[in-house]
């Protein structure tokens, strides 16, 4: 009996405590905005939502596009070089990424021969290029 007693009271303290843990986890959720949500696991690294709202605008749906990115001491997080890539990979679907594409979502890259800037993320080192001569 005393065991029951003792299991009922530490559920009578356990549970709230819980409770207040969950409420603050979903008070923290509930105050994120659309594109907090979206570009979610990547806001640490991607350097800028607005980089990846411009090339998901900027890009035709059916269009393709090459992610260049430039050397690790270029960037703060040590993973930006390497998971960008495959970050807009998923976050620009249907999108295609293929070698010489017309676009270039360039992480400070430099800029191959001929492409125009045409968004520059300012201080942020993210551009986004179009090469006149590559395919769509």
């Amino acid at each position: 009996m005393a065991t029951i007693a003792i299991a009922v009271v530490s559920l009578a303290f356990a549970v709230p405590r819980a409770l207040d843990e969950l409420d603050a986890t979903a008070d923290a959720n509930s105050s994120l905005d659309w594109a907090d949500r979206e570009v979610a696991w990547g806001n640490g690294w991607t350097l800028s939502q607005e980089a990846l709202y411009t090339a998901r605008s900027l890009i035709p749906r059916d269009g393709a596009y090459q992610v260049s990115v430039g050397p690790a001491d270029r960037f703060e997080s040590p993973l930006t070089g390497p998971f960008v890539q495959d970050y807009l990979h998923s976050f620009l679907m249907p999108r295609r990424p293929v070698d010489r594409a017309a676009w270039i979502v360039c992480y400070a890259c430099d800029a191959p021969p001929g492409a125009q800037v045409v968004w520059d993320g300012g201080d942020i080192p993210v551009r986004i290029l179009r090469r006149p001569e590559a395919q769509p």
